[in-house]
Order: structure tokens, then C-alpha cells, then sequence
């Protein structure tokens, strides 16, 4: 096995591995010991690859974002409907649980020291989550006295205010037990909001 293959499938091996702890522990709690012990992993092995605890969660938060992105995205690559893009950020949720507690984390609640890094992998997610409401805009029609700007600063206010609300509720409760809630929310109110901006129509 050529060296480059082997490194690649060590990191593979080690990320995947901390994606089970940081899901469980978040990125405070997260141990290297811990994570060393539960999954046979080395230490030698695990700095050989990664620098530490931050190098590893930046690893992990990046290969969450990448995947809730090729998920939504679907195979032919695509800016999907908010039905489709609903429905998959669910699938996304449901068949990958342990990067969706990372992705989760990380989009609320993104450690200081590491915010500007972890802003880099959001900012991906942030602009196709802007393509999809302009693809729904464009497909709507708008109530006489809103501009489709206006709506478009309408939908992301109303998605700001939305995770402020979850941020605040993070405090009393741990981020990976209101992952699945915040996306059963986020879907209710994305058509409550969206119903207040769409003409009605017969």
C-alpha cells in the first residue's frame, strides 16, 4: 500500500472516530485520551496525522459541512426547491447523525479561538441556503408591495432570528439533544414565514 493511500486512510480512520466523540461530547468535553481509549487509536498515530484537539475538530466540522452540502446539493449538483432542500437537510440529519450533532455545534455555537476558521466551512452553507430562497423568489409571486430584495432580507432575517433562538436555548440544554428538534422547527417556521411573503393565489 503506497504511503499516501495509508495516511489517507489513517485520517480517514481518526476522523471518523471524532466525529462519534465530538457528536456525544461536543468540542469542550472532547478528550484525546478518551478518544484514544473508546477507539484503539494510538497517540503517536494520532499526532503523527493531527496537530490536536483543534486541527481535529476543524477536520470533522469541515467534512460535515461538505456532506450536509453534496446531500442538498443531490447528485446532479443542482440549487434545489425549499421542498427538496428540506427534505434533504432532514436525510441529512437522520442518516447522519454523528455530522449532523458537528455540523450542528459548529453553527451555533463555534468556539471563540477557532470562530474565524469554522466561519470559512459556514460561509459554503450560508450561500447555498441564500441560492435557495432566490430560486424561490424567482419561482414565486410576491405580494404587490414587497421587492423580491426585501423578501430575500425577510428570509434570512427570519433564519437569523430562528438560530438566535436555538443558540439561546443551547445554554440549558446540550447542542446534540436539540439537533433533531431545531430541524422539525426550522422546517414549520421556513412555511409559516413563507407564507406571509407569497401572494395568495386561487
Amino acid at each position: 500500500m503506497k504511503k499516501e493511500l495509508k495516511t489517507k486512510l489513517t485520517q480517514e480512520r481518526i476522523i471518523e472516530a471524532a466525529l462519534i466523540e465530538f457528536a456525544q461530547k461536543g468540542y469542550k468535553a472532547f478528550g484525546i485520551n478518551e478518544l484514544c481509549k473508546n477507539h484503539k487509536i494510538s497517540k503517536g498515530i494520532l499526532y503523527h496525522n493531527f496537530s490536536g484537539k483543534t486541527e481535529l475538530y476543524l477536520a470533522c466540522v469541515r467534512e460535515s459541512f461538505q456532506k450536509a452540502v453534496s446531500i442538498i446539493r443531490g447528485e446532479s449538483g443542482d440549487i434545489p426547491s425549499l421542498v427538496e432542500y428540506m427534505e434533504r437537510r432532514n436525510r441529512f440529519s437522520k442518516d447522519f447523525p454523528h455530522h449532523s450533532h458537528v455540523f450542528f455545534e459548529a453553527w451555533l455555537t463555534a468556539p471563540a479561538e477557532i470562530a474565524d476558521e469554522v466561519a470559512q466551512e459556514k460561509a459554503v452553507f450560508e450561500d447555498l441556503n441564500r441560492q435557495v430562497s432566490e430560486k424561490l423568489l424567482a419561482d414565486s409571486t410576491l405580494k404587490d408591495h414587497i421587492s423580491q430584495e426585501q423578501a430575500l432580507n425577510y428570509l434570512t432575517f427570519i433564519q437569523q432570528l430562528f438560530r438566535s433562538y436555538y443558540l439561546a436555548a443551547s445554554g440549558s440544554q446540550g447542542t446534540s439533544s436539540l439537533a433533531s428538534q431545531y430541524e422539525n422547527d426550522l422546517q414549520k417556521v421556513l412555511h409559516l414565514m413563507i407564507y406571509g411573503i407569497l401572494k395568495d393565489e386561487k
